[in-house]
């Protein structure tokens, strides 16, 4: 099976909404892959805040991946449920409703969602702002999917028509950390702005990532998320729990203006071989 592994669009930010147009044009004009034979993943942070316009603008951009022939799954983000600041119920319920079709797909309104693709392959999508939709909690948008969606997550792996098959977990909030790998040179721009997010980024990593890796340990080959931007292969991290391949989807509209080309990945679910798309800003 092929995946295309795209996230944090950010529509709503600056003219992220024109990136992100350029991207599908891209997808839907000249398809990487038959999208017939292909899954189309965004791991969240589709909208920058939350509002009517920018959730219609998202939703228009996924109709027309629908409607060339994708697969479109969706995990949702901090962003889609309010913005960089702060989550809240209400955002997040609008968010749920607009993009039912990509996220539930006929299956229960709850996470996690289940889809069985095919005979070998199934999906999995987990809401990593679940357990931060409480007044004490929803500040900074960290990443929490508690306790319920834990155990219904262990539960679900240990399911005789799932432990079996090759697991795609999807989810928005980074479990690993990133240590120096992403420390900026003294001569980067914004020195300080990398420099407070070098210091602050353990206290930003998914706060109950450890107990998400226990549970997840040796039964799924496959982990894809998104929030930080940074794009990386985590490999060498998910591969510590028996995870082969862990990959951050980085923003697909380079989001944070610090890049030249818009970037996906293509993903071989057999081979496990990994490339990556590109589309160079003009």
């Amino acid at each position: 099976m092929k995946l295309i592994h795209i996230s944090d669009t950010h529509l709503g930010k600056n003219d992220n909404e024109l990136r992100f147009s350029r991207l599908v044009d891209q997808l839907v004009t000249t398809p990487p892959l038959p999208p017939q034979d292909c899954l189309l993943i965004h791991t969240g942070d589709v909208i920058d805040s939350a509002s009517t316009e920018n959730r219609a603008a998202g939703c228009q951009q996924l109709a027309r991946l629908s409607a060339a022939g994708y697969r479109v799954y969706l995990c949702p983000g901090n962003h889609d449920y309010g913005n960089a600041m702060a989550i809240n119920n209400q955002a997040a319920h609008a968010f749920l409703n607009d993009y039912h079709q990509w996220i539930f797909l006929g299956q229960p309104t709850s996470f996690p969602v289940v889809h069985q693709l095919d005979a070998a392959h199934v999906l999995i999508l987990l809401d990593s702002n679940a357990a931060e939709l409480v007044w004490y909690q929803r500040w900074f948008a960290e990443g929490h999917l508690g306790s319920s969606q834990l155990a219904a997550l262990n539960t679900l792996l240990d399911r005789p028509d799932i432990r079996d098959k090759r697991i795609i977990l999807c989810l928005h909030h980074h479990p690993f950390y990133y240590g120096y790998s992403v420390a900026p040179d003294v001569g980067d721009g914004h020195l300080a702005i990398h420099l407070l997010a070098g210091v602050t980024r353990s206290f930003r990593r998914l706060k109950d990532a450890y107990s998400l890796c226990k549970i997840i340990q040796d039964r799924v080959q496959i982990l894809l998320f998104g929030h930080m931007h940074y794009g990386l292969d985590c490999s060498s991290e998910s591969q510590k729990y028996g995870i082969p391949l862990a990959l951050d989807g980085g923003s697909s509209t380079c989001t944070d203006d610090d890049c030249d080309r818009l970037r996906y990945r293509l993903i071989d679910t057999d081979t496990m071989a990994v490339s990556t798309a590109m589309l160079r800003l003009d």
